[in-house]
């Protein structure tokens, strides 16, 4: 690889971003004058895994299906780097400066364009397992209100690799079956969805980042502790009152979360449904509808959500 070319095609404007990867530089382009992202590695190994998903994400129309548009990789002098689009902020950040949550009005569209991004990844067997509000961003927030993409691909792996008691996602947003060390599918990226909901809805996370105890604990007080025999099948029901934390009138995104954060229903649809988008859609008319309680479901479609065994 030539990197003399590399050398001079980027003009650092400043670092916005750092973790435990490396660093985010916005930066300019000088040959197109456009600005753009680089992620800095530290490590190699960690580039060369993310460039492999990435180059798997090209299959996917990143405008159509809210993902962070990947542009280039490269080496200079051992120090590995990926350009990507620049974005806006990240909902994190958007909540932290707002300093209030999101109402069920402006999450709708956040959701609806996650669940797509979702869909997406499972037609070519990723699952992205680290899905929280730092990992979605908002596009151009003043010119395109609430248009959103996912992030961050650094720890997505093929869904064929994934493998009974692996630990994966951030500890607030990890699902049970992760931490119970059941069968894991991509039905935990729609558990990290429902946890980031909530976040933006609650202005705060429901469940403890600190300890895998503590998230345990507030699962089974919000939800219902699950009976032995349920665990024994690797799935359990939604029995808790999360609807008690919210007001009448947004009952039916409560009924939305509560899908969200089960077990048997999240994991089942997904084993059984083809197309994950559709078994949404419903549950997003009924949330937009006003007034619309908790159970009022489309027959063919509750009958279509129903545990298969």
């Amino acid at each position: 690889m030539d990197t003399s070319s590399y050398s001079t095609q980027y003009l650092v404007l400043d670092f916005i971003g750092e973790g435990c990867f490396g660093k985010v530089a916005k930066c300019l382009n000088l040959k197109t004058d456009k600005t753009t992202a680089i992620k800095i590695f530290k490590d190699i190994k960690e580039h060369k895994e993310e460039v492999k998903m990435l180059e798997q994400l090209r299959a996917l129309d990143p405008e159509k299906n809210n993902l962070l548009e990947y542009i280039d990789s490269f080496i200079i002098q051992d120090v590995p780097y990926v350009t990507f689009e620049m974005l806006d902020t990240s909902l994190w950040d958007f909540v932290l400066q707002r300093r209030a949550p999101l109402t069920p009005k402006e999450i709708r569209p956040i959701a609806r364009q996650l669940l797509v991004a979702f869909e997406a990844l499972k037609s070519i067997g990723l699952i992205h397992t680290d899905l929280k509000p730092d990992n979605v961003m908002f596009v151009n927030h003043k010119d395109e209100p609430f248009k959103v993409k996912l992030i961050d691909f650094g720890l997505a792996m093929p869904a064929s690799e994934v493998k009974t008691g692996m630990i994966m996602q951030p500890c607030g947003y990890r699902a049970p079956e992760v931490n119970l060390g059941l069968p894991i599918c991509e039905a935990i990226d729609m558990w990290g969805l429902g946890c980031t909901l909530a976040f933006l809805f609650f202005g705060q996370g429901i469940f403890s980042g600190k300890s895998t105890y503590n998230s345990v604990k507030t699962l089974c007080c919000l939800m219902g502790q699950p009976e032995d025999h349920i665990l024994n099948e690797w799935c359990f029901d939604t029995v808790g009152t999360l609807e008690e934390a919210v007001k009448e009138d947004t009952m039916a995104f409560s009924n939305l979360l509560k899908w969200f954060l089960s077990l048997k229903e999240r994991v089942s649809d997904l084993l059984v449904q083809t197309n994950l988008h559709n078994i949404c859609i419903y549950l997003f008319f009924s949330w937009h509808s006003p007034g619309a309680p908790v159970s009022s479901h489309n027959p063919e479609m509750s009958a279509s959500l129903k545990y298969k065994t």
